[in-house]
């Protein structure tokens, strides 16, 4: 369990897909998906199959706008007047005739039994009522007055939202409540069923009209497909309408102009409603504001064509919040990339945007898409917190760790790398270094304990200053001595190169020491520094009560024996020869072939010079003839290998390494190794 909530993002982004289920059902986020529904009913208007861009030839408007009532001369239009309206419209063909004009008091002017003669004469009209729906449940229909009830038959208008949020009307919901009593069902549904001279007939998931089965979401909603309108155009009535002008009176028009009107009403439902701007009665959808009786003719198209937007169903639906959840935390698990990161989740939330829109413009089918959209951003922003979090506390950890040993400048370079950096311990081939201040006994006896604090203090902050500027990482210092390696805890492909980098700038920088300590009354500092290349363990290493990361292994104790022979040598730097070998353009004079002390297999050493291209070419002379002189000596000859020493000697005579030669050439004179002599000098003390 422990580990599980270590991984408190995964948990998280699981938990946050899980709640778009109740949330895309619950409708918690309309605002944002209604949002989504415009960009993409917007995008089905303009791509969308060839069917749902034609406006409907069954439906026509007769409106009554500003232009309207300026010539009539009042407002609203007179109920005298309508029934005028009613009775031309038949006379032209209309087969229904749905007044959008809820009339649910007397007239001031008696003219409510005109109109109910009128309605009852034409026997196909429709009158609009009003459901009472509090706290998302129908109370009761408020319908016309009793006289014009009894005249015409109601359905009521309720065209809704998705939550109580918004305000963005996109669906017809059809309450099954209602539809037991007169007027009980909506206006739009009524009208299509008398068009189509059947009764409607609820199912399951689906609203029934004859052989026409019009699905319905999860809540019983019909989802209106707006149709896009002609260019230039901003509303429906624009593109089907008919102004109520022209259709009071029909006594004055000549048979041309009658004809041109039974060619826009006959055999089509006419919706008679208010598009002025006084009326208030227009409203947002998700194509932008509507009039209330536009609305209504979109509604009955959207019948008509069998309601070609259709919801997923919730259990499908589930299946893409699900897939996205599984795919970031596949995301959390992978190695930490940023960018990459980054951008499959771009392409996850382009995808998912893409493929809703594409199932909507060209199928027709609804996705919930806010929800799951949200979920992934949330989500990527939980995994990204972690992983800040989690990289912040390896940067300390880190500092924490290697502060003290390497520069912050290499520490800085172990955060923006990213690569895993192992403390437990592990083996790999590094470089170590072991440096020695000669002679610190008897320099530690003349000086008072805080001078020697200072002194210490004077020569090895320089000191780690060149480790630290060749990326090596300090050991430890043990008294005047010091220990460092390369190759950890980042790897270094070049740490033998950087090794002796150091190790040469560490004896130039001790050169410019001396004349600073001898200014300051105090003796002058020699040190030692022996280097070897192999493979080491790495690790943090100690007790319950202290730990440090440290190198250890047989290549550590033969780099430690090899400094502690550079006095012996009289160097003051001394590689092995698996140092050399790892810097192929190093320049080296070979010391000696010995076997070190405890152990058997014996190793070259050498003194490194500097790197082929910063050795003057005097040196490089030199030194080919001290080679040769120590082939001499390794084939025997001495009496020819003593002349070439010799000759170097007079030349070099500070240098103790010729001495030392010569000194055994005199000793094997006197007392010659073996046939089986191999070279190999022992060395009995560390």
């Amino acid at each position: 369990m422990a580990v599980s909530l270590r991984r408190y993002d995964v948990i998280l982004t699981a938990l946050l897909f899980l709640l778009t289920l109740p949330a895309q059902n619950g409708g918690w986020f309309a605002l944002l998906e209604d949002q989504t529904l415009s960009f993409r009913h917007l995008a089905r208007m303009a791509y969308g199959p060839g069917p749902t861009r034609d406006l409907s030839r069954d439906i026509v408007l007769v409106d009554t706008d500003e232009a309207f009532f300026k010539a009539y001369g009042s407002f609203p239009l007179r109920r005298g007047d309508i029934g005028r309206l009613v009775t031309n419209l038949k006379s032209l063909g209309a087969r229904v005739i749905a007044i959008d004009m809820l009339m649910d008091f007397p007239s001031s002017y008696g003219e409510d039994p005109g109109l109910a003669a009128a309605l009852r004469d034409a026997g196909n009209t429709l009158l609009v009522a009003r459901a009472v729906v509090e706290h998302g449940r129908p109370s009761g229909i408020v319908r016309p007055t009793a006289l014009l009830d009894a005249a015409a038959p109601s359905g009521y208008t309720n065209i809704e939202s998705t939550t109580a949020l918004t305000t963005s009307l996109s669906r017809l919901r059809i309450h099954p409540e209602l539809t037991g009593e007169r007027g009980g069902w909506p206006f739009a549904v009524e009208a299509a069923a008398r068009y189509l001279g059947v009764t409607p007939r609820l199912e399951p998931g689906l609203l029934r009209l004859g052989d026409l089965a019009v699905p319905l979401d999860s809540r019983g909603n019909l989802l209106i497909d707006f149709p896009p309108l002609p260019t230039g155009m901003r509303f429906l009535h624009q593109a089907i309408g008919i102004g109520a002008l022209d259709l009071l009176d029909l006594s004055a028009l000549d048979q041309s102009d009658r004809a041109e009107l039974e060619a826009w009403v006959k055999d089509r439902i006419v919706v008679v409603g208010d598009t002025s701007e006084v009326s208030h009665d227009w409203f947002d959808t998700p194509v932008g504001m509507v009039y209330g009786a536009e609305i209504i003719a979109d509604t009955i198209a959207t019948l008509l064509r069998g309601g070609p937007l259709r919801e997923v169903p919730p259990a499908l639906a589930a299946l893409l919040p699900l897939g996205l959840a599984a795919a970031m935390i596949l995301l959390a698990l992978l190695p930490p990339r940023p960018l990459a990161r980054g951008l499959a989740v771009l392409v996850l939330a382009l995808a998912t945007l893409g493929g809703a829109t594409l199932l909507y413009v060209r199928g027709g089918w609804v996705l919930p898409l806010s929800y799951p959209l949200l979920a992934l951003g949330a989500a990527y922003l939980v995994i990204e917190a972690r992983q800040y979090l989690v990289e912040r506390a390896q940067k300390q950890r880190i500092a924490r760790t290697f502060g003290q040993y390497i520069p912050p400048e290499l520490v800085e370079e172990m955060n923006k790398s990213g690569q895993p950096v192992e403390i437990g311990g592990e083996s790999r081939e590094m470089t170590v270094l072991f440096s020695d201040v000669r002679g610190f006994t008897t320099l530690s006896e003349g000086l008072a304990p805080r001078d020697l604090t200072q002194l210490m203090n004077a020569f090895l902050s320089p000191m780690t200053r060149v480790i630290q500027q060749h990326r090596g990482t300090i050991d430890k210092y043990m008294g005047d001595a010091i220990m460092a390696f390369w190759g950890a805890p980042l790897p270094d492909p070049d740490h033998a190169r950087h090794a002796v980098a150091a190790a040469l700038d560490m004896v130039r920088r001790m050169a410019e020491l001396d004349e600073e300590f001898r200014a300051r009354g105090w003796k002058s500092i020699r040190v030692g520094i022996g280097l070897n290349t192999g493979t080491m363990s790495v690790g943090n290493m100690g007790s319950d009560f202290r730990m440090a990361y440290t190198v250890m292994g047989d290549a550590v104790n033969l780099g430690s024996r090899t400094e502690s022979l550079t006095r012996h040598y009289g160097v003051d730097v001394l590689i092995t020869e698996y140092t050399q070998a790892a810097v192929p353009d190093l320049i080296c004079r070979e010391i000696d072939l010995v076997r070190v002390k405890g152990k058997d297999t014996p190793v070259r050493l050498y003194e490194p010079l500097g790197f082929a291209d910063t050795v003057a070419a005097a040196t490089l002379e030199r030194l080919d003839l001290y080679h040769r002189a120590l082939a001499l000596y390794r084939a025997a000859r001495w009496d020819e290998a003593a002349a070439a020493f010799a000759a170097l000697a007079a030349d070099e005579p500070e240098r103790e390494i010729l001495r030392l030669h010569l000194d055994r050439i005199a000793q094997f004179r006197r007392d010659p190794p073996g046939p089986d002599w191999d070279g190999v000098y022992t060395h009995k003390q560390k």
